[in-house]
């Protein structure tokens, strides 16, 4: 389970206008909006197109592209992706003969009404030495108020995640239960989220606390190492609109990101004491 479920939004780019005359977001023409990543090792399935929106639209949903023309590219060779049914805006590649690897350079090029959108990225490496402070999580009964109390007060309630970073890069972390029909916590947190995806951060360890652990069994903890493009996506999302800056971007002769990324996994389980 990745990224595309959850909060990076394309609304960031239409949403966001410019302050210079030449900005790209006031201009009368609609404008692609990219938001397309490639994750090492894994099919391509997350790539998807819509239109920049008039900035005095009443709609919050940006339109979707499904009648574009999109090509990866690796090592010259160049892989035609098709739309992805539904009228979501997304493609995918349904061939087996393209997998990325840390090192590789990927490059798209869109082809829609008569316009060439281009960008390029490179594959990171895997983040190295991931590992929890604890494989196994016991947890009380969160209806018996006093052994809640108890367990908390005992200091091991939190799930750290660690990894080698002596370059000061960037990561973010993926927790997801994995289980078939996992037990929902019976506690006061009240969240019914299984899969929680965490900012970005240039750091070597993350610490998941209660209540992101929202259901006891099996659960997947990925670390993923990102490119600074992503992270100005990221930050440009927080960008306060009185602010009246452009959006980073990397797409040329058009607007959103590219990336690509590689990852990690560990296991943990959740149970009751």
């Amino acid at each position: 389970m990745r990224f595309y479920k959850l909060f990076y939004s394309l609304a960031i780019f239409i949403l966001i206008m410019g302050c210079t005359e030449v900005s790209p977001l006031i201009s009368e023409e609609e404008l692609v909006v990219v938001r397309a990543y490639i994750y090492a090792g894994q099919p391509i399935d997350d790539i998807q197109l819509s239109l920049t929106m008039p900035l005095d639209t009443d709609t919050t949903h940006a339109p979707p592209i499904n009648n574009a023309q999109i090509f990866l590219i690796k090592d010259d060779e160049r892989y035609e992706c098709e739309s992805t049914s539904g009228d979501s805006g997304y493609y995918h590649y349904s061939g087996e003969d393209l997998l990325f690897s840390a090192g590789d350079s990927c490059g798209i090029e869109i082809l829609y009404a008569d316009e060439l959108i281009t960008s390029q990225t490179v594959v990171p490496e895997n983040p190295q030495a991931v590992s929890l402070n604890q494989t196994t999580m016991e947890i009380p009964d969160f209806n018996d108020r006093a052994a809640m109390i108890e367990w908390r007060q005992a200091g091991d309630n939190e799930i750290e995640v660690t990894w080698d970073n002596p370059g000061n890069d960037w990561y973010y972390v993926n927790l997801i239960n994995i289980d078939a029909n996992p037990t929902a916590i019976d506690s006061w947190f009240g969240s019914a989220l299984q899969d929680f995806v965490f900012p970005p951060i240039n750091d070597d360890s993350f610490a998941i606390r209660l209540p992101f652990i929202t259901h006891l069994g099996n659960h997947r903890i990925t670390v993923y190492k990102v490119n600074q493009e992503y992270v100005d996506l990221y930050e440009s999302r927080e960008q306060d609109t009185r602010d009246l800056n452009e959006p980073l971007t990397n797409i040329n002769n058009g607007l959103g990101v590219f990336s690509a990324f590689n990852q990690t996994s560990v296991t943990l389980n959740v149970k009751l004491q």
